[in-house]
């Protein structure tokens, strides 16, 4: 369903659909290129429909940024979520994964809970496009 990717032109390609790019950060005139990211200590989890850029944070903690195109939306992404937390665990050593949701997305924030994130808290970060107010989760192994 999903593994490991270190393919920076597909990674982009993802990021940068138009179906995706205005909704993951930073000032949405300009592409992205993940290229420099796409590194041993990040793990790129890719599949049909999109993927997961899971960008280690300290030893055990990572941070995950979504990326699914439109047709893998709901049930596809659920299971690939699952299945992506199985392979952090249990080849990466992830004991706690943690991501932010701008408080405007509601259907994201329900994709995270549905996936088994649970609320921590709120903080503002600017990603570039502006200070904005983020909702955070966390998932514990």
């Amino acid at each position: 369903m999903i593994e490991r990717s270190f393919d920076a032109a597909r990674i982009n390609a993802l990021v940068n659909d138009p179906t995706i790019r205005p909704y993951i950060g930073g000032d949405i005139t300009q592409p992205l290129d993940l290229t420099g990211a796409v590194v041993d200590r990040n793990v790129f989890l890719l599949g049909e429909h999109g993927g997961f850029a899971v960008t280690w944070c300290a030893p055990g903690i990572y941070e995950v940024h979504t990326f699914i195109l439109p047709g893998g939306r709901g049930l596809w992404a659920i299971r690939a979520a699952r299945k992506g937390f199985a392979i952090m665990r249990d080849e990466y050593g992830a004991e706690r994964i943690w991501t932010r949701v701008e408080e405007t997305q509601a259907n994201v924030r329900a994709f995270t809970l549905a996936v088994g994130f649970k609320p921590v808290g709120a903080m503002p970060f600017d990603l570039g496009a502006g200070n904005k107010m983020y909702q955070l989760y966390e998932w514990r192994a």
